[in-house]
């Protein structure tokens, strides 16, 4: 089941993930999830923000999770180098307030993931939270978390994403952006006539 420890949670980045290349930022969830109760199944859910791209500048595509920690503990990565860190003192607190805490510990240029009492009581809705604006609000992952008593995860990274040809890779992204830009801003011809 999604709350088994040999759930497999993972977070995935794209192939674009930290280039200049237009919505390639998100970062997608997958795991068997508890919000389909009570017949759970493999789900994913994504979000946007900097998170992702702060995991391709530590140096992985990827984090996967299985099994359960004894204690709450945060996953703390930075340039090539994963550690499992107490998190104790962050368990019970609120997404913003856990973001405030690691921000403080490692820097105000770290990325965090995190969950919040909802996750920790496996509320099967919970999310998993990053930055302000952005969520992991479908598939109740915040619960899988909690599960595996997984605060959170802190990426910091100092490396950058290289592409083959960059002037090109320049060019063509753009000319995505100004498509992009042209088809889908309010009041733009976009691809449905709005006359």
């Amino acid at each position: 089941g999604a709350f088994d420890p040999g759930n497999v949670l993972m977070f995935l980045t794209g192939p674009f993930t930290g280039t200049t290349a237009p919505m390639s930022g998100r970062t997608t969830v997958c795991a068997l999830g508890p919000q389909g109760y009570p017949h759970e199944w493999f789900i994913r859910g994504s979000m946007g923000g900097h998170w992702g791209p702060e995991l391709k500048y530590a140096g992985y595509d990827g984090v996967i999770i299985t099994g359960r920690a004894e204690k709450p503990v945060y996953l703390w990565i930075s340039d090539g180098r994963c550690e499992i860190r107490d998190a104790g003192h962050l368990w019970g607190k609120g997404t913003y307030s856990t973001q405030e805490e690691l921000l403080a510990e490692h820097g105000r240029g770290v990325r965090v993931a995190t969950i919040g009492p909802a996750g920790e009581n496996l509320s099967r809705i919970a999310i998993i939270n990053t930055e302000t604006e952005s969520a992991v609000g479908q598939g109740g992952f915040g619960a899988v978390m909690g599960s595996k008593n997984l605060k959170a995860l802190v990426v910091g990274g100092t490396g950058a994403v290289r592409v083959a040809h960059p002037e090109e890779f320049l060019r063509r992204s753009q000319i995505i952006a100004q498509e992009v830009g042209t088809y889908g801003s309010p009041g733009g011809p976009g691809l449905i006539d709005r006359s």
